[in-house]
């Protein structure tokens, strides 16, 4: 081989997996959640407290500076479908005190609702499968209001373990 020609060298394909793999791993560590709750496991007699990130989900809320309000309700065993919200508290678009959010530092909110199954008013016969929320803007227009969902504009549904009473 003379000196002028350039040698192909042979790259190990382990540099180009290790980047990818490192890249991938700071994305997925760097992915916090749209939604916590506390307790992390709520049944239907709990206290909970419900926080949100607007960086998250579909960040409709992002770097939303004025007051925040819940649209709640369940999921239950005598809903009609996976969707359908039961016992909802709070008329869309009104800015009812109870169900102002508290701000949590820049784009986080909190709720807290005691006893869930006593807020609803669901029936101790009647299993609570999911608690839905919606954490809106206060200030709407008609019925449009600046909404975080999920990524994918679905309603935030968190799991609810529910044991009912046969008292």
């Amino acid at each position: 081989m003379f000196c002028s020609q350039k040698q192909k060298s042979k790259q190990s394909p382990l540099p180009h997996s290790v980047a990818v793999l490192l890249l991938l791993f700071f994305v997925l560590s760097s992915c916090g959640k749209l939604v916590k709750v506390s307790p992390n496991h709520p049944s239907d007699t709990d206290n909970l407290r419900i926080r949100v990130n607007a960086t998250k989900g579909n960040q409709g809320l992002l770097d939303y500076t004025g007051d925040v309000y819940v649209h709640l309700g369940v999921i239950t065993s005598k809903s009609e479908h996976e969707l359908d919200w039961r016992y909802v508290k709070f008329t869309w678009g009104s800015r009812d005190s109870a169900a102002l959010a508290t701000p949590v530092g820049k784009n986080n909110w909190e709720y807290s609702i005691p006893n869930i199954r006593e807020f609803f008013g669901v029936p101790r016969d009647e299993k609570i499968y999911q608690l839905a929320v919606l954490f809106r803007s206060g200030a709407c227009i008609d019925v449009y209001c600046k909404v975080l969902r999920n990524l994918d504009d679905s309603d935030i549904l968190i799991p609810i373990d529910s044991q009912p009473s046969t008292d």
